[in-house]
């Protein structure tokens, strides 16, 4: 009995995993150029959120100089990130797809921006 029931949750898990990834490639099937290029855009947003975030944490843990050369270094790092992004999705200029590129593109420089001020962070507060 308890065999048997074993199996028929496992059946049962089998088919809910199928019917979902079923579901799942529909829905992509279903997206538009716009909607992608918005998703990308909010997981820009999100990964800016994160960003702002680990900046001020860093900046509370420095003393006055060297927060200075932190802004200094951020909005210098700012202006690259941008120009980086543009240059990449440049290669896509006048297409649909352009805004993802440079969406992807944002995000994944800041990702990065994001992890060295952690470092930097975690540099700071360890004894």
């Amino acid at each position: 009995m308890l065999k048997e029931n074993s199996m028929k949750i496992l059946y049962i898990t089998i088919l809910f995993i199928l019917f979902s990834s079923m579901s799942i490639a529909h829905a992509d099937n279903e997206l538009t150029q716009t909607d992608l290029n918005q998703a990308a855009s909010q997981s820009y947003k999100s990964s800016d959120f994160m960003l702002n975030k680990a900046y001020s944490q860093l900046m509370g843990a420095l003393d006055k100089e060297r927060q200075n050369k932190l802004k200094i270094s951020q909005r210098a790092w700012i202006k690259f990130r941008d120009y980086e992004a543009e240059l990449i999705s440049s290669a896509y200029a006048g297409g649909s797809i352009s805004p993802l590129i440079q969406a992807r593109a944002l995000t994944e420089l800041t990702n990065q921006r994001t992890s060295q001020l952690t470092k930097l962070y975690l540099i700071e507060i360890t004894p």
